[in-house]
């Protein structure tokens, strides 16, 4: 199982979550009954020859706008165009914004290059003089000589695979995928050997030691896109020498993609405040029972000491409450994000979770005034919020929705800094 995730890092209390678990259970009439979870990730199975596509149940089109806003573009109007083949999935779109966004950011400084020998016979003497070569082949001299010299040059079977992978997104999805990395492109098109990629380049691609220099490590998960998105890794399933199936697929860890969605939706709307992902706070970092926190969202206003903290939960929401138990709002969540909010209490004007919900808000039931409920502790405020979403929504419809959400955070910011200033002139 190949395992992909939106961000660099994992946090330490998601190394323990479930990824995937296959089980049965038989019924009261005795009748066996499988099941597969795969906690927070999305994306294709094989097992026993059966294949699982496993998609978010908040549908392909929010899907889509997630991965268009941590891709930077703003405005989509229309399902992307794909021209669909026999063994086309619906998660291959998901790998090509993957490969596309690496590859725009590893290319920042350049492409892969190392010093090289050179040899070349010519007009013009660079370097130095290769005797031998004057001798065996310039005898009697014809206005050329060898010379041998260092250079830097772009590692080849790097760039092959780089270059044929794009071709292979534009045949799948159409040219407009490679418009954002177009010079990227051209360069790539311009230095390419003319040679299919076979196995061997691949190896010698991802093991090239040029990749151990700092500069152009991150190509190295470029690559690895580039390998899946080449040879079709687990998108059908593979025969063994046996004859059995293995389970093999790879999954998308979305829990990671909605909160770089929130990161950049944030960030985007609110720019008198600076959005951090994943800010790390240490704790007791003298004693041994140190701790380091990775709040998912801190919101701290460029111009005063204000902060804002949020932790994202790609969990349902459906903000109902049973009976001396809350139905929907996970018990280790509630206790993490109030921990956060002690943390930047002196500084904080308010903090909450994050969801995809399930249904329409309403403030009276998931907007508390006070933290923890009562007056006597803080004034800070503490919410549940998030973003409307189901899986007949529209892109229309699903704009809307994000619309209200940053309405309700920009209100909530006003009326909290107002609250702060009026309590100020009052002291």
């Amino acid at each position: 199982m190949k395992i992909i995730g939106f961000k660099d890092f994992y946090k330490k209390e998601d190394e323990n979550r479930l990824i995937l678990k296959l089980y049965s259970k038989e019924s009261d009439q005795a009748e066996k009954k499988y099941y597969v979870q795969t906690g927070l990730f999305s994306g294709i199975v094989f097992h026993k020859e059966c294949r699982f596509n496993i998609t978010t149940r908040y549908g392909d089109v929010f899907l889509r706008r997630m991965l268009n806003y941590v891709n930077d573009i703003y405005v989509d109007t229309e399902k992307y165009k794909a021209s669909k083949k026999e063994n086309f999935n619906e998660f291959q779109f998901i790998l090509a914004y993957l490969f596309i966004q690496t590859l725009e950011k590893a290319s920042v400084l350049g492409l892969p290059k190392e010093y090289q020998n050179v040899t070349e016979r010519s007009h013009k003497v660079r370097g130095r003089v290769d005797i031998n070569a004057y001798l065996k082949h310039d005898m009697p001299f014809r206005g050329k000589l060898t010379s041998s010299y260092r250079t830097q040059k772009y590692i080849q079977e790097i760039i092959d695979v780089l270059y044929l992978s794009l071709l292979k997104l534009e045949k799948t999805f159409g040219k407009d995928i490679n418009d954002k990395i177009f010079g990227v492109k051209q360069l790539l098109k311009r230095e390419y050997s003319g040679i299919y990629v076979s196995q061997e380049t691949l190896l010698k691609a991802k093991n090239h030691r040029v990749l151990s220099n700092p500069l152009f490590a991150s190509f190295k998960k470029v690559l690895e896109y580039a390998e899946i998105i080449l040879l079709d890794y687990e998108l059908t399933p593979e025969k063994k020498k046996d004859n059995k199936l293995e389970t093999t697929g790879f999954l998308f860890d979305i829990s990671q993609l909605f909160e770089l969605y929130l990161e950049k939706l944030l960030a985007k709307r609110f720019s008198d405040w600076e959005v951090k992902g994943q800010e790390e706070i240490k704790l007791y970092s003298s004693q041994f029972y140190s701790r380091k926190m990775l709040p998912d969202l801190v919101l701290k206003h460029k111009y005063s000491d204000k902060v804002i903290v949020f932790d994202a939960k790609f969990k349902s929401m459906r903000m109902e409450r049973k009976p001396s138990k809350i139905s929907d709002l996970d018990r280790n969540d509630f206790y993490q994000i109030h921990t956060y909010m002690q943390y930047y209490q002196s500084d904080l004007i308010f903090g909450g979770l994050m969801y995809p919900l399930s249904n329409e808000l309403k403030l009276d039931n998931t907007h508390s005034d006070y933290l923890f409920g009562h007056i006597n502790h803080s004034n800070t405020k503490f919410i549940v919020d998030g973003i409307y979403v189901n899986d007949k929504m529209t892109m229309k419809k699903i704009l809307e929705s994000e619309n209200r959400f940053l309405d309700r955070i920009e209100n909530l910011i006003e009326e909290r800094l107002e609250r702060k200033e009026v309590k100020l002139k009052a002291v």
